[in-house]
């Protein structure tokens, strides 16, 4: 009986709070160029301001590429990536590749975190994006 209590007290404990989850990205439209991949989960406060809660990074390969991040927290980010061509860290403007979740393209001005956010909660997320070149 003792067993039970413990076993369901710990269950109580544990169903309020979420796991971490998997958000695999699919790039599509990847040009076989040199540099590389680097995409990037953000919070809100991050968006554009700040580094970003989640990094990876891929070699490029012609069509396509998936980066794979894991342990994500529950909540909302929008995905940032761009194929740094000559490996500087930065985006340069009309050169670089870029993409961003939703498929949402920027206008006029900076892009909006509320254009390109997603949420994670339960279970996985799975993206496909195409990389642009130029605008």
């Amino acid at each position: 009986m003792k067993a039970l209590t413990l076993t369901l007290a710990a269950l109580a404990l544990t169903a309020g709070s979420a796991a971490a989850e998997t958000v695999t990205i699919t790039l599509t439209g990847v040009e076989a160029r040199p540099g590389r991949i680097l995409a990037s989960l953000n919070t809100r406060d991050q968006f554009l301001r700040a580094a970003p809660a989640y990094e990876a990074v891929a070699q490029p390969v012609a069509g396509g590429v998936t980066l794979t991040f894991e342990n994500v927290a529950p909540g909302d980010y929008a995905l940032m990536v761009m194929h740094d061509l000559n490996a500087n860290g930065q985006f340069d403007f009309g050169t670089d590749g870029w993409a961003f979740s939703n498929s949402a393209r920027p206008m006029t001005g900076p892009p909006a975190f509320d254009d390109h956010r997603f949420s994670v909660a339960n279970a996985p997320v799975t993206l496909t994006e195409t990389l642009r070149y130029g605008f």
